[in-house]
């Protein structure tokens, strides 16, 4: 019945990613997890897995089996939608929480190193007082030899990106979280995704997926 309960609040999250700009202002999606949440109070998992595409793409179950976890990844999400659907791990009481999102706020034209900060700030503020343990993954960067995104762009947000991991790795010391740092394993120098890592340029293949499967491991047995 858990499984279930998990499978339809995957199924939910999936609607909800229709409009992620809109998402951290509309009342309606708001009203959504409020009532998700409210389903979901029943039910207790150890360990979700928190963020955008990347993480919605990822098949954590499989990957850790004998393990409680949740696929709370939402296809284009932000920093700020992450904030907003907070109720959903408050329900599902949440222990340890492996964040990676702000990826797609690198990628928006209107993206801002200092509110980017203040954002992901009030993030990490607002889960350690939930007592959650929280395992922030770096950003790993975008390529364009998988789907012929235009160069100058990809650089660009690549700079963003890095620019944004800075910003976490000092949020991170701050609030005393553990750091994951994706983008080391999986960017070239210039902070480029290696290519081998994906199919489409943005989203990690079977092979990143694996490497990232792997650098978790560790953390995730001792769980």
């Amino acid at each position: 019945m858990k499984r279930i309960y998990l499978l339809l609040l995957a199924s939910m999250l999936i609607f909800v990613s229709c409009n992620p700009e809109s998402f951290p202002d509309n009342p309606f999606q708001q009203h959504y997890i409020d009532m998700w949440a409210n389903t979901l109070e029943p039910y207790e998992v150890d360990i979700a897995f928190y963020g955008d595409s990347r993480v919605a793409g990822a098949d954590w179950s499989s990957a850790f089996p004998n393990k409680s976890v949740v696929n709370l990844g939402i296809g284009g999400d932000i920093v700020e939608g992450t904030i907003q659907r907070l109720p959903l791990l408050d329900a599902l009481d949440i222990k340890h929480c492996f964040l990676a999102i702000g990826g797609n706020n690198c990628l928006s034209s209107k993206f801002s190193s200092s509110d980017f900060k203040a954002k992901y700030d009030k993030l990490l503020g607002m889960l350690k007082d939930r007592g959650i343990t929280v395992y922030a993954n770096t950003i790993a960067g975008i390529t364009s030899d998988c789907m012929g995104l235009n160069p100058k762009d990809v650089r660009k947000n690549n700079n963003n990106i890095i620019i944004a991991n800075s910003i976490i790795a000092e949020l991170c010391q701050k609030h005393g979280v553990i750091l994951i740092d994706m983008a080391k394993l999986m960017n070239n120098n210039d902070g480029s995704l290696k290519h081998e890592y994906s199919s489409d340029g943005i989203h990690f293949n079977d092979l990143g997926n694996d490497l990232w499967f792997n650098e978790l491991r560790t953390y995730i047995e001792s769980i």
